[in-house]
C-alpha cells in the first residue's frame, strides 16, 4: 500500500498542486472556447449546440481541476497574510466566475414565441430541445413528448445509421404530456385513440433540411374521394403537369399553382346546397338614404346590386382584407364599390372606398383616362354622393375567398359523382360551375393564360415522402430557425405499422382561445385500425410555460427616413406587451430592437426576434439569466483583488516594512540601554 500513497502523492504534486498544470488547464480551456466559437463544423460533427458544447463533459471537467488546482495552490503556496490578501481575491473570484459560468450554461434557455395583435400567449418554444407532438383530429387533444436526443445536424435513418435512435426518448415513445388542461400527467396514446391495445411510436429518421411531399395516387381499395387537374402547361415546365387534391389529408386537401390557392373538400349533399349559396353572400352591405331605414343586402365580388326603387345600382368590384389606413396605419378590410347613381335626375357614376366597421365615405371619379380607380388625383375630399351611406361587413362562413392575393377554386366533391367549381377573388366576379361530367378551368402562370381539365377520382389514397433540400438551395436563416426539420416516425398499434413523414411546425401547440395552433398543422396524419380519430403528427421545439402571460397591444414598424408602407428595411420594431405575472400583476413595457425588457429583476428578458410587414404579430425572443449575479460577483472579487494588489498591497507593505525597521530600532535601543 506504500506505492499507492507515494503514486498518490507524486501525482497531487504535479497536478492539483502545481502551477504549470493550472496553466496548462487555463490554456485548454481557452483552445477549447475558441474551437467552439470560431468552428461551427466541429461542433455540427459532434451533433452539439453552441449551448451544449459549453455544457459538455470536457469543459466541465477542465473547470473543476482547475478550480480545485487554484483551491489547493492558494491554499498550500500563498499565506493568507495582508500582502497576499489580493491573490487570495483574485483566485477566489476566478473559482466563482468559473462556477456562474456552469450554472449559465447548465441552466440557460433561450426561445421564442409569436404573439398576434390582442392576444395572449402563456407558453415558448425552447430553441435548444425539440419535441414531437401529437393530437387527436377534431379533438381538443394535444400531447408533447422532449426529444433531448435527437440529431441536429445530421441526415440519418434507422437502416443506413444503426444506433442514431436507440435513445430511450426516441424509441417506444407510448405517452404523451398533455399541453392543454390542467393535468400534465402523461398519458397513453392507445387510451386517448380509445384502442385496447398501446400505441408506440419510434423514429427511424432525421432530416435538419428537407421538403415533406405528399402525393395522391389511385387505390381501390380506398374510399376517399379525390380532385385531378390535368394542366395543358409546356412553359411551366413538363408537357402534361397534373395536380391531385384529397380532402382526407388536410395537407393534400390545399395546393397553390402560381397565384391560384386550389382546395377540395368532400361534403353531403346539404352542406353542398349551404356553400354554394354562402357564395353569393360574401359581403353584408348596408345602405342608408335620407328619410329611409337602413336597408341590406347580400353580396359578392362582381355582383351587381340594385335598390327596389332603381335609384342606385352597387357593384363590389374589389375588396382588400387587410388594407392599411393612411393615418393610423390599422389595418382594416376594404372594400371599393362602382356606384351608378340614378337619383335626382341627375346620373352619376363613381368609384367609394368603405371599411369594415366605418362610416367613413371615399370617392373617386370615374376617369376613363386615369385606371385603376385608386388614383391619387382621383380621390375626393368629400364624397360625390353625400346623401348616399354604406357600411359592410366580411362574411365567409364557408371558407371560399382566398386566403391572400390572388384567386381561388374550391372544388366540392359530394355523393358518388357530383363536383362543383366554386371560383372567387378578390378582383374578379366569382362562378360555380357544374363539373360532374368534366370540364375545364382557367389558370395563369408566370401571367401566361392556360387551361386545365377536372375530374374526379373516387379512389385514392395520400402518399408522403421526404425531399432533402440540395446544399445550395438551402438558406442561412431558415436552416437556423429549424422549420426545415423532418422525421420519419413510424406508428406500431399491435400487428399493425406504418411509418409516416413527420414536418416541423414552428409554433404548433393551440391557441387557448381557439384550441386551434398559431401555424396549421401540416402533413403527418395517421389512420390507426379501430381507433376512434385519426391522429396527426408534428416536429416542434419544446413547449415551456412563459414566467409571465404576454399580451401584445400595439406593434409598430419605424422606417428608416423616406420609408413608407410595408417594404422594409425598418429602423426598428417596437411591440407593445403587458406582462401579467402568477400573482395577477401587470406591468406594460415596449420591447424594441436591442432594448430588451427585463423581467422578475432581470432574470427574463422578453426581446425582438421578427416580425410581420402587416402588424399583425411579432415574434418575441425569450431567455433566461441564470448564474449572472454570480458571474458578476466573480468579476468584482477579480477586479477588487487586482486593486488590491497594485495599489493597496504597496501602502500595506511599505506600512509593514517601516514598521519592522520601528521594532528593530527599539531592540537595538534596548540592547544598547542594558550594556550601558
Amino acid at each position: 500500500m506504500e506505492w499507492l500513497r507515494r503514486m498518490a502523492r507524486l501525482l497531487f504534486r504535479y497536478t492539483l498542486n502545481n502551477v504549470f498544470f493550472g496553466i496548462a488547464l487555463m490554456a485548454g480551456i481557452g483552445l477549447y472556447i475558441a474551437i467552439g466559437s470560431g468552428f461551427p463544423s466541429i461542433r455540427s460533427y459532434f451533433e452539439l449546440s453552441d449551448l451544449d458544447f459549453f455544457n459538455s463533459w470536457p469543459l466541465k471537467t477542465m473547470m473543476v481541476l482547475l478550480c480545485a488546482n487554484l483551491a489547493t495552490i492558494t491554499w498550500n503556496r500563498i499565506p493568507l497574510t495582508p500582502p497576499r490578501y489580493g491573490v487570495w481575491c483574485i483566485h477566489s473570484g476566478i473559482i466563482t466566475l468559473i462556477v456562474g459560468m456552469s450554472f449559465y450554461y447548465h441552466f440557460k434557455v433561450e426561445g421564442r414565441t409569436l404573439i398576434q395583435l390582442g392576444h395572449t400567449v402563456n407558453c415558448f418554444y425552447d430553441t435548444t430541445q425539440r419535441a414531437l407532438y401529437a393530437r387527436v383530429i377534431n379533438q381538443p387533444v394535444y400531447g408533447m413528448e422532449p426529444l433531448p436526443s435527437l440529431p441536429r445536424f445530421g441526415s440519418y435513418s434507422a437502416d443506413d445509421s444503426p444506433g442514431v435512435f436507440d435513445y430511450r426518448d426516441l424509441s417506444n415513445i407510448t405517452k404523451m404530456v398533455p399541453i392543454v388542461g390542467d393535468s400534465h400527467a402523461p398519458q397513453e396514446l392507445g387510451k386517448l385513440l380509445g384502442l385496447d391495445q398501446p400505441v408506440r411510436l419510434d423514429v427511424v429518421g432525421y432530416y435538419p433540411y428537407a421538403d415533406v411531399l405528399e402525393d395522391v395516387l389511385p387505390d381501390d381499395s380506398s374510399g376517399n374521394v379525390g380532385v385531378a387537374l390535368r394542366i395543358d402547361a409546356p412553359h411551366a415546365g413538363d408537357d402534361n403537369n397534373t395536380l391531385t387534391l384529397c380532402s382526407a389529408d388536410s395537407s393534400a386537401a390545399k395546393q397553390w399553382f402560381d397565384q391560384t390557392e386550389l382546395e377540395h373538400r368532400d361534403v353531403s349533399p346539404e352542406a353542398l346546397t349551404m356553400i354554394r349559396e354562402s357564395a353569393n353572400h360574401i359581403f353584408r352591405i348596408s345602405v342608408t338614404l335620407p328619410n329611409h331605414a337602413a336597408q341590406q343586402f347580400d353580396g359578392a365580388i362582381g355582383k351587381p346590386i340594385t335598390l327596389p326603387d332603381n335609384s342606385y345600382t352597387l357593384t363590389p368590384e374589389l375588396f382588400d382584407p387587410a388594407f392599411r389606413t393612411i393615418g393610423t396605419q390599422e389595418v382594416v378590410p376594404e372594400l371599393i364599390l362602382h356606384i351608378v347613381s340614378n337619383a335626382g335626375g341627375q346620373p352619376k357614376e363613381f368609384w367609394r372606398s368603405i371599411l369594415q366597421g366605418s362610416t367613413l365615405q371615399t370617392d373617386f371619379k370615374m376617369d376613363p383616362l386615369t385606371t385603376p380607380p385608386m388614383m391619387k388625383g382621383n380621390r375626393q375630399k368629400d364624397p360625390l354622393d353625400k346623401d348616399l351611406v354604406l357600411e359592410f361587413k366580411f362574411d365567409d362562413p364557408a371558407g371560399l375567398m382566398p386566403s391572400s392575393a390572388g384567386d381561388k377554386h374550391t372544388f366540392i366533391t359530394s355523393g358518388d359523382h357530383d363536383l362543383f367549381d366554386i371560383y372567387t377573388s378578390f378582383t374578379k366576379a366569382g362562378q360555380i360551375t357544374d363539373l360532374s361530367s368534366g370540364g375545364q378551368i382557367s389558370l395563369t402562370f408566370d401571367s401566361q393564360p392556360l387551361q386545365a381539365d377536372v375530374y374526379r377520382m373516387n379512389h385514392v389514397k395520400v402518399v408522403s415522402h421526404i425531399l432533402e433540400m440540395p446544399t445550395a438551395r438551402r438558406v442561412k436563416d431558415i436552416a437556423e430557425s429549424g422549420e426545415k426539420q423532418a422525421l420519419m416516425v413510424r406508428v406500431t398499434s399491435g400487428n399493425w405499422s406504418q411509418t409516416v413523414c413527420v414536418p416541423c411546425d414552428l409554433y404548433p401547440a393551440p391557441d387557448p382561445a381557439t384550441m386551434e395552433p398559431t401555424e396549421p398543422w401540416a402533413m403527418g396524419v395517421v389512420r390507426i385500425p379501430g381507433a376512434s380519430s385519426p391522429i396527426q403528427l408534428q416536429l416542434g421545439f419544446t413547449c415551456r410555460p412563459m414566467p409571465a402571460d404576454l399580451t401584445l397591444h400595439s406593434f409598430e414598424l419605424i422606417h428608416y427616413p423616406g420609408g413608407q408602407g410595408d417594404v422594409g428595411p425598418y429602423r426598428d420594431f417596437r411591440a407593445t406587451l403587458e406582462m401579467t405575472d402568477s400573482t395577477g400583476e401587470s406591468t406594460t413595457q415596449v420591447a424594441s430592437l436591442n432594448s430588451p425588457i427585463y423581467f422578475d429583476d432581470g432574470k427574463w428578458i422578453f426581446f425582438q426576434a421578427g416580425y410581420d410587414p402587416n402588424g399583425q404579430f411579432t415574434t418575441i425572443g425569450v431567455g433566461n439569466r441564470p448564474g449572472v449575479g454570480i458571474m458578476i460577483s466573480g468579476c468584482v472579487m477579480i477586479v477588487a483583488g487586482l486593486m488590491y494588489a497594485f495599489y493597496v498591497k504597496p501602502l500595506v507593505v511599505r506600512r509593514m516594512k517601516a514598521a519592522a525597521l520601528e521594532r528593530m530600532a527599539r531592540m537595538k535601543e534596548a540592547e544598547r540601554s542594558m550594556v550601558s
